[in-house]
């Protein structure tokens, strides 16, 4: 594959480069290859990236790269051989997620239009796999698909103005989990303890990367706590 020009700056420190089709399983290997790159080599030019709809967009840091140069490198990764970076760590992530009433504040609403118990919802969200689909709208956010037909909803007709970061919530084929409080339109079913996100003065470190499988745990309130004590003392 070579990209050509389909790489061009959007801002003074925005890459943007057009992969092809949003979910076209060439562009979500490409985009694979180019995430298991930047885990294993962490370039330095780059601060973060983040992929949507076909897009993949890189921050940089305009005083040391040039277009040119991201062409190269980013062409020479996509001619690899897909495994050449797939064991730099672990794809699988595993993510508690406390489905109590006072988190999981549409779970009610959601039994009533689906016609299904809470028990049920719980277990058709928490019992399957997601891949990461796509990586946008802020830092650290991640499209996950796809969920059960049977709890596909269209987004709530009156967005929150306030959600609380780690919610976990659904719309359409997908969930997600806010990485921190912004406003949102999507089905809040329950909320992870601690923070999908971590980040430092120059980097953003998403824990849901392009290619990653994840996996709802229930857990209690109880536990809720206990993760979310040990995270405040860390």
């Amino acid at each position: 594959m070579n990209l050509g020009e389909r790489i061009q700056w959007i801002s003074e420190d925005t890459l943007e480069v057009q992969l092809g089709e949003p979910i076209a399983k060439t562009t979500l290997s490409s985009v694979e290859k180019i995430s298991d790159w930047i885990r294993s080599v962490k370039p330095e030019w780059l601060i973060d990236h983040c992929y949507g709809f076909g897009v993949l967009s890189l921050i940089v840091r305009p005083e040391l790269v040039t277009t040119s140069l991201v062409l190269d490198e980013l062409n020479g990764v996509l001619n690899r051989a897909t495994s050449e970076f797939s064991d730099v760590d672990s794809k699988f992530i595993e993510i508690p997620v406390c489905y109590a009433p006072e988190f999981g504040l549409d779970l009610q609403s959601i039994s009533e239009t689906t016609q299904l118990s809470l028990p049920e919802i719980i277990d058709l969200h928490s019992g399957r796999e997601y891949l990461v689909l796509a990586t946008g709208f802020v830092p650290g956010f991640a499209y996950l698909g796809e969920t059960d037909d049977r709890i596909h909803l269209p987004r709530r007709d009156t967005p929150r103005t306030r959600i609380p970061a780690g919610s976990v919530a659904i719309a359409e084929n997908q969930t997600v989990v806010y990485p921190r409080e912004t406003p949102g339109g999507w089905h809040i079913v329950g909320r992870m303890p601690g923070s999908i996100v971590s980040s430092t003065k120059n980097s953003i470190d998403a824990k849901l990367t392009m290619g990653s499988l994840v996996r709802f745990k229930p857990i209690s309130l109880d536990e809720f706590r206990i993760i979310e004590e040990s995270h405040a003392s860390d």
